[in-house]
């Protein structure tokens, strides 16, 4: 005898978990993030940036957009602004052994058809970095920890921007 044949062996309760899975998957709705609405393509242009971290944050949000398009449904308005606050002293003297870079945009999102502000908020992210001796450095360090904040929080605001996109 196999094993599904004997008595009491549990054939019942499998096929049972496999139709309620098969179940589950066909209530799935999956669809992509930046998708079609009413069979438009979603379109985002984004502000020129005036600052380098502006352009770190506009570059990332361009890049997960889809790149520059012309003639876009939507327009993204960006002010991003970034500080370096020094978070521990070291010794007797005012060096600081770490720090924190701090990068935040204020974003205003506008469909271009009827100027409606569809959503705007504001996105704030800190990195910390470690400040060695050296000027060159601390300098490096500081850029590092930058481009690493405008990254995120560029992500943040692209996720923002999806939730809106996607209703």
């Amino acid at each position: 005898m196999l094993s599904f044949e004997v008595p009491g062996s549990g054939w019942k309760p499998r096929i049972l978990a496999a139709v309620l899975g098969l179940g589950l998957l066909a209530g799935c709705q999956v669809q992509p993030l930046y998708g079609t609405m009413d069979g438009q393509k979603q379109s985002i242009s984004v502000a020129a940036a005036e600052t380098r971290v502006a352009q770190v944050v506009r570059n990332e949000l361009v890049l997960g957009f889809g790149g520059e398009q012309q003639n876009t449904a939507y327009s993204l308005d960006l002010k991003v602004t970034s500080s370096n606050t020094g978070i521990l002293p070291v010794g007797s003297g005012d060096n600081l052994a770490a720090a924190r870079m701090t990068v935040t945009a204020d974003y205003v999102l506008t469909s271009t058809s009827t100027g409606e502000i569809m959503k705007s908020g504001s996105r704030s992210v800190d990195a910390q970095l470690n400040l060695p001796s050296q000027n060159f450095a601390q300098e490096r360090a500081g850029l590092d920890a930058e481009n690493r904040a405008a990254r995120q929080v560029a992500a943040l605001v692209r996720a923002d921007i999806a939730t809106v996109l996607s209703r």
